[in-house]
């Protein structure tokens, strides 16, 4: 396991029967995020079964995500079930990420209990240097920073902002340039 603290996407992606990726020998690694692990084991474990869930997909030819592997349908929802997830009954997907995340099942939890365990002890023997882990965020480059009467702001692309004048919903007046 690797720990991020880019907070970069990631291809998911595999190194083929020979060990590599494009003909270069790569070893297998799983990144997760630092703030996933900083949130204890549980958390690893639902990031491990996603994964998990996205590999399952790709072995068995399922298409689980649209939207440049944004939004994750009910496909992938079911496939996680076999991995120890399980999509909240009667909970609707997001609007951007759909099915996801699926969170672990404490059944699940309670079946991996020994690995958890060592899991959750490795994260606490390493929280004091997860802690000078600072995951940097750069300036946004290129937007435009909008205001309206009533002090709300948001920021989006400069050609997204010149399609048209952007009515804020609680004050009902335009988003001006601050």
């Amino acid at each position: 396991m690797v720990i991020d603290t880019t907070g970069a996407p990631h291809d998911l992606r595999w190194p083929d029967a020979d060990g590599k990726i494009h003909g270069v020998p790569t070893p297998p690694e799983l990144a997760v995020h630092v703030d996933t692990v900083r949130e204890g084991a549980k958390a690893v474990v639902e990031h491990v079964i996603h994964v998990a869930t996205h590999a399952l997909c790709r072995v068995r030819g399922v298409s689980e995500t649209s939207n440049r592997g944004r939004r994750h349908n009910k496909r992938f929802a079911t496939m996680a079930t076999e991995l120890g997830g399980h999509w909240p009954d009667g909970q609707k997907p997001d609007s951007v990420r759909g099915f996801s995340p699926v969170p672990v099942t404490d059944t699940a939890m309670a079946d991996m209990g020994q690995h958890v365990a060592a899991l959750e002890a490795a994260i606490d023997q390493a929280s004091a240097d997860l802690v000078d882990l600072a995951v940097p965020h750069a300036p946004a480059k290129n937007r435009v920073y909008l205001k309206c009467s009533c002090d709300r702001t948001l920021q989006m692309g400069p050609r997204v902002a010149a399609m048209g004048p952007v009515i804020c919903g609680v004050c009902h007046h335009e988003f001006t340039d601050r």
